[in-house]
């Protein structure tokens, strides 16, 4: 070796100091050159792994690394070393603690290069050199899927740049809803969708605009109903879904405005009835109709009003709906 260490590999540098100073305790007490070639050469393939999971390039494996490694290896049953088992049977199970315990020869709560080399080949050990020789790459001498730290943060950087891209796509939208949300926002849309199928349609949006006023702070030619469902119902399918509504009420700014005007401090257009107020009144009506016939009241106009309320209201029990008052004085 010309009176130093030379290995092809790339080797920590605490480790390259521990190698040169075996090399220079060995050649100070007379050993010659070739049998410390020797002696070095077949320490090489431990010397290979010890750098491989020793992560953080301290010189020495932790008890995190030593788990890290055991956790990296196939979970199938070692190879027999060459010659067998020794005493013929497969190694007992042995804990990861114990493991760590038997390397750790003096006990300092890290592992050696030297404790690696000289106890990783000991009996109690042939279970965890059996399993990592098995996940050797011959042409590198590394356990095969066994990554550095630095390799595991490239690979979490690379998946991460797909992702971080398809991430600011949805802020980006989740950021335009918020900004859409509010007068006329989440509540206005259920309240809109009567028959709460989470979607509005043409009769829904048309049943809304006759109720609204005029916008006072919007001017503007008049839009028909045709040309509304257009642009809020973005994927055509004859519904503006919540989305599709939150999204694009900011390009019709006349039914914006005016839904807006009609708003209470409860988030809701004022007067707009539910199904269910719906019904409600309906049912007051067929009340004072009949009382109105009862007390003498007469006439064919008198009788055939009675008479579409009463369908109404069937109409509507035979759907479901359920009455539900509502104050009058909210009204638009």
């Amino acid at each position: 070796m010309g009176g130093s260490v030379s290995l092809a590999i790339p080797i920590a540098a605490n480790n390259q100091k521990i190698l040169a100073e075996k090399y220079k305790v060995k050649s100070e007490a007379g050993q010659d050159d070739e049998s410390i070639n020797k002696e070095l050469a077949s320490a090489l393939p431990s010397i290979v792994i010890f750098n491989q999971i020793d992560c953080d390039h301290s010189g020495s494996v932790t008890l995190k690394e030593l788990k890290r490694l055991i956790k990296s290896l196939p979970r199938k049953k070692p190879t027999p070393p060459p010659g067998g088992w020794p005493g013929g049977s497969p190694p007992p199970y042995m804990s990861i603690d114990d493991m760590f315990t038997s390397l750790d020869t003096n006990a300092d709560g890290k592992i050696s290069l030297d404790e690696w080399i000289e106890n990783v080949s000991k009996d109690d050990m042939v279970g965890l050199k059996a399993a990592i020789d098995g996940a050797l790459d011959p042409k590198t001498g590394k356990i095969v899927g066994y990554q550095s730290l630095e390799q595991r943060l490239a690979d979490l950087i690379e998946k991460r740049a797909p992702l971080a891209a398809e991430l600011a796509a949805i802020d980006k939208q989740i950021e335009s809803i918020k900004n859409s949300v509010g007068s006329t926002g989440v509540i206005v849309f259920h309240q809109i969708d009567i028959d709460k199928s989470g979607t509005i349609e043409k009769k829904e949006l048309l049943r809304v605009l006759k109720q609204l006023p005029k916008p006072k702070s919007v001017g503007g030619p008049k839009i028909s109903i045709e040309d509304i469902m257009k642009s809020l119902d973005v994927d055509g399918d004859g519904t503006i879904n919540e989305e599709e509504w939150l999204q694009k009420l900011e390009d019709i700014p006349t039914l914006k405005a005016s839904i807006e005007e009609a708003v209470g401090p409860d988030g809701k257009i004022k007067g707009y009835r539910s199904l269910e107020n719906q019904l409600w009144k309906l049912q007051q009506d067929v009340i004072g109709l009949e009382e109105r016939i009862g007390n003498g009241e007469d006439g064919p106009a008198l009788v055939e009003e009675l008479t579409k309320k009463k369908e109404g209201v069937l109409k509507l029990e035979m759907k479901g709906i359920k009455p539900e008052p509502y104050e009058r004085g909210t009204e638009a």
